[in-house]
Parts: C-alpha cells; sequence; structure tokens
C-alpha cells in the first residue's frame, strides 16, 4: 500500500522559523498538506522531530541519516515503509486532493512520477516506488544529494502541464514557501481567492 510521507525536517532557514507550523489561514502548512492529502485514504506519516509534531496523531519518523536534506527524508520514508511513498513538502500549502490522486493513478512501470512546471521537475511533490531506495543509498554514498541529481538517475513518468494545469484553478498548486515574504503573499492570496479546505485534519 501507498505511504503518504510529509517531509518536515528542513531548516526552516530563509523563513526563520519552523515554516511547517507557520498559521496559513486557519491550519498550519503542514496541517494543510496533510488535510490535503487525508482523503486519499493512505496512511499519513511525518519526516521530522517527532517533539514537534506529536500533537498531530501521526506516525513521526526522525531522519535515519540526518544532516541529507530532502534526499535524506526520502531515504527514512522509503527505508521505514517499504512501500511505494507519496512525498510531499510541509510547505506546500495549495495542494489538492484530486490532484494527489491523479498522481498516485499514474502509477505503472517507472519507477517515479514527477511533475514538471516551468521551474523544473518537482521532486517534494512525486511518487516513489520501493526500488528507488538502492539509487538513493548510491546517491548518498556518493555524497551527491540533490534531489534533481537523485532523479537523472530514476526512470520517471512525467507529469506535465496539460496533466496537472486542469488541477490547478488558482495558479498556486506547486506554490512552496520559503521565505517571509512568499508566505505574505500566500496569506493575501487565501483571503483574496477564498481558497478552504473543504476537509480539515482529521
Amino acid at each position: 500500500m501507498i505511504h503518504i510521507a510529509v517531509l518536515a525536517g528542513g531548516q526552516s532557514r530563509r523563513m526563520g522559523r519552523n515554516k511547517a507550523l507557520l498559521q496559513l489561514g486557519d491550519q498550519t502548512l503542514i496541517e494543510r498538506v496533510l488535510a490535503a492529502a487525508h482523503p486519499l485514504g493512505y496512511p499519513r506519516l511525518i519526516i521530522g522531530d517527532p517533539a514537534a509534531y506529536a500533537h498531530l496523531g501521526l506516525p513521526v519518523h526522525p531522519d535515519r541519516r540526518p544532516g541529507l536534506g530532502p534526499l535524506g527524508g526520502l531515504y527514512t520514508a522509503l527505508s521505514t515503509t517499504a512501500a511505494p511513498v507519496l512525498l510531499l513538502a510541509c510547505d506546500l500549502p495549495f495542494l489538492t486532493p484530486d490532484f494527489l490522486r491523479h498522481l498516485v493513478n499514474r502509477r505503472g512501470s517507472h519507477q517515479a512520477v514527477v511533475p514538471y512546471t516551468a521551474t523544473g521537475l518537482q521532486p517534494l511533490c512525486a511518487l516513489y516506488e520501493p526500488p528507488c531506495l538502492a539509487t538513493v543509498e548510491a546517491a548518498i554514498q556518493a555524497g551527491q544529494l540533490g534531489m534533481r541529481d537523485l532523479l537523472s538517475n530514476l526512470n520517471l513518468d512525467l507529469v506535465r502541464e496539460k496533466d496537472w494545469r486542469p488541477y490547478d484553478e488558482h495558479g498556486l498548486l506547486f506554490a512552496n514557501l520559503n521565505a517571509p515574504e512568499e508566505y505574505e503573499r500566500a496569506q493575501a492570496t487565501l483571503l483574496k481567492s477564498g481558497i478552504h479546505h473543504a476537509q480539515h485534519q482529521q
């Protein structure tokens, strides 16, 4: 069974505080991502500090190999679950259940299903199959920690704009919040557009 792993172990250096717990509307960023994933019905887990996220009532796994960034998070998720992993960054607050379902429904013979946008590949909103673990381990051994480097060594199903655009009504599907000004823009957009999740964290 697929597992949904939300990466919340980053340093949030540019934001200056733990961005996963920033409030956006009536939920924190991580709660919004978890809420978007909830209707899929798959087990959800968090990769991060158990003390910081215990209140969410889900399994929280610290990085098995700390300090490796998102690649270490993917390693932890794949090695913990031994299952396909839908990997989601904690700072993608405008993801929707319908789009995540589309990603999962594209599963086939590829090692990973990865959206491709104007800014390039989106490795932190992607589905990874268990055989990716060996490639991840090899990348860690070689000190090649970039997620896009990893993707260049995997057999990918690219989700191109014509496929994801129908799920992106507000042009925010892949908007991630790294810096305070991006967070403030998201706050303003939320108020202006009236985007609300129909479901809350269960």
